[in-house]
């Protein structure tokens, strides 16, 4: 977790500090190595949320994008009592989560169902080839216009764009670039589907402003984004 309550303040991990879980008021200990991102961790007790995995640069990267009142955002199960945190919440009740490793099917759609408005922001470059063929099996003029949308084959062997083809909250594909991929969708079976480009600074303000996430018309920067993401 990126942070605890240290003193009453929402606190970022620094070197021997020692807070409380915001979510469940277990003592943290602050985690300040060299090799994972500095994190808070809990005590002695196991995590507070089943859902959660371990952080990456890109998740905190993502994160501060948004204010730090709108991130690590908890809710409680009304069935289970399991709490649950969302990376991202804004005041308008859209959840955003940032997923960097493969999750099951099961808890995708536990999640969606908990959620119900949210987004998934998926790391395209977890696996070392993906974007490569993402690249090679993108289309270079548009199958549709309005909104702009591009055909999509998938000759690689990672599963990244079936594992994403059959959930019911929106997709966005990051492949480090200044915009994102949504994927509208995918058939399985014959490896096709379609995407949308958007820029990330129109996904963010839309989020920002709690307005339906942007969607590309062509003429847009969107277009020229497609040429130089294929080259």
């Amino acid at each position: 977790m990126q942070f605890a309550t240290v003193d009453g303040i929402k606190t970022r991990p620094e070197p021997k500090l020692r807070g409380t879980c915001p979510h469940c008021g277990s003592e943290m200990i602050s985690r300040c190595g060299r090799v994972k991102v500095w994190h808070w961790a809990h005590n002695r007790n196991p995590h507070c949320d089943r859902w959660w995995e371990s952080e990456t640069q890109w998740h905190r990267d993502w994160k501060n994008c948004f204010p730090i009142e709108w991130q690590e955002i908890s809710q409680t199960d009304p069935v289970t009592q399991e709490i649950h945190i969302a990376d991202v919440k804004n005041p308008f009740g859209l959840v955003i989560e940032f997923q960097h490793s493969r999750i099951k099917p099961e808890e995708r759609e536990a999640r969606e169902d908990f959620y119900d408005e949210m987004v998934w922001v998926v790391d395209g470059l977890r696996g070392e080839l993906d974007e490569s063929w993402f690249n090679m099996g993108l289309s270079r003029t548009p199958i549709q216009k309005s909104p702009l949308a591009y055909q999509v084959e998938w000759w690689g062997r990672s599963r990244l764009l079936h594992d994403w083809s059959q959930t019911k909250s929106k997709v966005y594909l990051d492949f480090g670039k200044d915009h994102l991929w949504r994927l509208v969708l995918f058939d399985p079976d014959r490896k096709m589907g379609a995407v949308g480009p958007i820029a990330k600074s129109a996904f963010i303000d839309d989020c920002m402003r709690g307005t339906y996430i942007h969607v590309s018309e062509l003429g847009d920067d969107a277009e020229e984004t497609s040429a130089d993401n294929s080259k």
